[in-house]
């Protein structure tokens, strides 16, 4: 019984990782595109504070890859965020589960404002410009969706019997 809990688990949080890259690549108007928040870097920052055990860096650097060759990015870029980001959850989730929702999507605003800047560095290793608004709006946007997405897979999680890990 114990190992059918553990493949829903997986499957769970794979099926909305899927989930946030289909929202990742979703059209959208050119003039709204920055406007887009970082779906899966929000779905891995929810399921790496809920269950840290299950979530390895080897899971974020494939599904890095997979998001560049999806998106269109340089290969690497997306990898390089993703455990970065990862790595500083893993070392802060016992603190972070503790916030209020608001001190939550600050620390959220805090590690999408991170991957960007590491996202513009890899661009600008390849000599592409960007302005300063590009990083930040994203990362806004990113904070404001956070209670709501938190909220909405705090109910996935729970109706499917998925206990917080310690």
């Amino acid at each position: 019984m114990l190992w059918l809990d553990r493949v829903g688990q997986y499957l769970l949080v794979l099926t909305t990782l899927l989930f946030a890259l289909l929202l990742d690549i979703y059209p959208l108007p050119f003039d709204y595109q920055i406007f887009r928040p970082q779906f899966v870097l929000l779905v891995v920052i929810y399921w790496i504070n809920v269950l840290p055990q299950s979530t390895s860096m080897t899971l974020l650097l494939v599904l890095g890859l997979v998001q560049d060759i999806v998106v269109g990015t340089p290969l690497g870029q997306h990898p390089l965020m993703l455990t970065v980001v990862g790595y500083l959850c893993l070392r802060t989730y016992r603190r972070v589960r503790h916030f209020a929702r608001w001190q939550a999507a600050l620390w959220v605003f805090f590690l999408v404002v991170l991957a960007q800047l590491l996202a513009y560095w890899v661009q600008s290793l390849l000599g592409r410009e960007f302005a300063a608004a590009e990083f930040m709006l994203p990362a806004l946007a990113s904070a404001s969706v956070w209670p709501l997405l938190s909220l909405l897979l705090d109910g996935l999680r729970r109706r499917h019997r998925i206990a917080r890990q310690v």
